[in-house]
């Protein structure tokens, strides 16, 4: 059963029901009780006032065998002390015989009486009553006086009926307000009138809500920044193929292939960039998180980034060094270390380097990515995790997406991020990951270029 109000209803309305049928249950046995109090008062009350009178029925024995009056009441008889029954109001086919003084009940084959006998002089005053008679108008009495208990019980299913459409009020307010909403619009719920119990529903709706406001709202931006950064590169591809439609000998042509070949492939780098940062956004489904080596992550990403160092000969290398466990996603660990290599690489000047270290503690480790650049100003490094944001001045060609994804990544694994002066003169990034509560590793420290390691390893 889906609905509430119905559900209510009917808790109630049983309630209600059986509260009636244990009241009705308590009244009915106190008014049958009453009832035969006053019967039996009545009785007394008779016999009382006949001894006065003299009775004299010598025939009354004739008309005993016409049979039962019915509708009768209560049944009078005198009797001597000799036994002799000289009176009786009414003619019934098997009557009581004398009994004990006072109330006592006695069983014919017609049925239970009731009886009340008193003493006077010589005689013997006995009034007698059917039990079932007795019975059929106690209960007529009861019923009568209880008649009030339906349209009680009436009222109250109505109460309860208007009580749970009050309290549902607010409920049904806030399904009203949802229902006529478009799908962009995300203001939160009015919460007035809402019950205390129902507040937490209406705060995390609001707080959801809100989370949803600003997720869409990103999207959005970030479709339009992308949309944005596509147009340059297309533009240029654009006129990169009308230069080669113009090459008039082999020399330009040449030129003008090398020259799309390029912005093909900074195309290409921009939209698998676009995709990563898609997948590790906020909405998608998240990784399952598994134990993974980040010593491998991190060296796959080096090999990687190794020969777009080699071109630029920049030396990568490893200063401290801990072999270390974490919970993550394999896949997204090593783009995280890839894009941060690639970044120092790329604002790495000719023959500089780049160092990677690798320590922990006891709750995180630390990976530390530092070149010897020209580092960033203070001044912009609030922004340089912001989709499509470039230092401004800045010579080599980029999208501004690469750190961008390393903040959605590093967001994802509950990783922080830290800005500072490198050691080496440019830019150092440290991501510290949460170490699991049952991490193992063990450590190797020392400096060693990346084909050392690979000579170590062999």
């Amino acid at each position: 059963m889906r609905s509430l109000r119905i559900r209510l209803l009917l808790m109630l309305g049983v309630a209600i029901v059986v509260a009636t049928a244990v009241q009705f249950a308590s009244s009915f046995r106190a008014a049958m009780q009453e009832a035969n109090d006053l019967f039996d008062y009545h009785m007394e009350q008779m016999a009382l006032a006949l001894q006065d009178s003299a009775y004299q029925q010598p025939s009354w024995y004739k008309s005993s065998s016409g049979g039962e009056m019915s509708g009768f009441d209560f049944v009078i008889q005198i009797w001597t002390d000799d036994g002799v029954r000289v009176y009786q109001s009414r003619t019934f086919r098997s009557l009581p015989e004398r009994g004990a003084l006072g109330y006592s009940n006695v069983t014919l084959d017609n049925g239970e009486w009731r009886l009340y006998g008193v003493q006077n002089g010589t005689r013997v005053i006995q009034v007698a009553q059917k039990l079932d008679v007795r019975r059929d108008r106690a209960i007529s009495f009861a019923i009568r006086s209880l008649w009030q208990v339906i349209p009680v019980s009436l009222l109250l299913f109505a109460a309860a009926w208007w009580v749970v459409s009050a309290a549902l009020a607010p409920l049904n307010r806030i399904g009203g307000d949802l229902a006529k909403r478009n799908a962009d619009s995300l203001d939160p719920v009015d919460p007035t009138g809402v019950p205390q119990e129902v507040s937490p529903l209406v705060a995390e709706l609001n707080s959801l809500l809100a989370r949803m406001a600003l997720a869409l709202q990103s999207q959005q931006r970030f479709v339009a920044d992308a949309a944005h950064e596509l147009r340059s590169p297309l533009t240029a591809l654009k006129l990169q193929v009308q230069t080669l439609a113009r090459a008039r000998d082999e020399t330009a042509r040449g030129q003008a292939v090398a020259r799309l070949l390029g912005g093909v492939d900074r195309a290409s780098r921009l939209v698998e960039q676009l995709l990563a940062l898609a997948r590790q956004d906020p909405l998608a489904d998240p990784p399952e998180m598994q134990p993974i080596a980040l010593t491998a992550c991190i060296e796959q990403a080096a090999g990687d980034v190794a020969p777009v160092a080699s071109a630029r000969q920049i030396r990568l290398e490893y200063g401290e060094y801990s072999h270390t466990d974490i919970l993550g996603d394999a896949e997204g660990i090593r783009i995280l270390v890839r894009n941060l290599l690639d970044n120092a690489v790329r604002y790495a000047p000719e023959h500089g380097l780049v160092r990677i270290d690798l320590t922990r503690d006891a709750s995180c480790a630390r990976l530390t990515v530092q070149d010897s650049g020209s580092g960033i100003p203070e001044e912009n490094r609030a922004r340089i995790f912001d989709r499509f944001y470039r230092v401004p001045g800045t010579s080599p060609s980029g999208s501004g997406l690469g750190l961008a994804i390393v903040k959605a990544i590093a967001d994802r694994h509950d990783a922080q991020l830290a800005l500072g002066q490198s050691r080496l003169g440019g830019l150092a990034v440290t991501v510290s990951f949460p170490l699991p509560q049952q991490g193992q590793s063990g450590v190797e420290q020392g400096v060693m270029t990346i084909g050392q390691r690979a000579g170590a390893a062999r």
